[in-house]
C-alpha cells in the first residue's frame, strides 16, 4: 500500500450519551472545551473542541446505560502542553478528579478526571 495513502491526521473519540445538551455543558462549563457543532432534529450528535483536538457526543442511551451497568468507564487520553493549569481549571470547576496530578512513570504528568458519562479523561502533559 501507498504509505502517503494510509496516513491519518487525526482521529476524534465519540462518547455515548442519554443526554447531548448536557454533555456540551459539562464539557464547556467544567472541562473548557469550545462548542463545535450540533446536527439532528431531534438532537442525535454533537461535537466540542480544544485546540487541534476534538469530542463527539452521540444520542445513545443504551450504550451508555451499558458503559454505567457494567462500569466499563472508556477511556480518552489527551495531550494538553500545561496538565498543571488544565488540573487547576478542572479542580476549581467542579470536575470529578479520580486521580490526581502527578509525574508517571512512562514520562508524563497526568490526572484523570471522570466525566458525567462515565468516561476516563487522562489528561497529560510529556515530562
Amino acid at each position: 500500500m501507498d504509505s502517503t495513502v494510509a496516513k491519518i491526521h487525526s482521529t476524534v473519540p465519540v462518547i455515548a450519551t442519554d443526554d447531548i445538551e448536557k454533555s456540551l455543558a459539562y464539557y464547556t462549563s467544567v472541562l473548557g472545551f469550545e462548542f463545535d457543532y450540533k446536527y439532528g432534529e431531534p438532537l442525535a450528535y454533537a461535537g466540542v473542541k480544544s485546540g487541534e483536538a476534538e469530542i463527539y457526543f452521540t444520542f445513545d442511551p443504551d450504550l451508555l446505560h451499558a458503559v454505567k451497568e457494567k462500569k466499563l468507564n472508556p477511556e480518552i487520553f489527551i495531550w494538553t502542553p500545561d496538565a498543571s493549569a488544565l488540573f487547576e481549571l478542572h479542580k476549581n470547576n467542579g470536575a470529578e478528579i479520580i486521580e490526581p496530578i502527578a509525574d508517571r512513570p512512562w514520562g508524563s504528568k497526568q490526572y484523570v478526571v471522570e466525566d458525567i458519562n462515565g468516561y476516563y479523561l487522562k489528561f497529560a502533559q510529556p515530562l
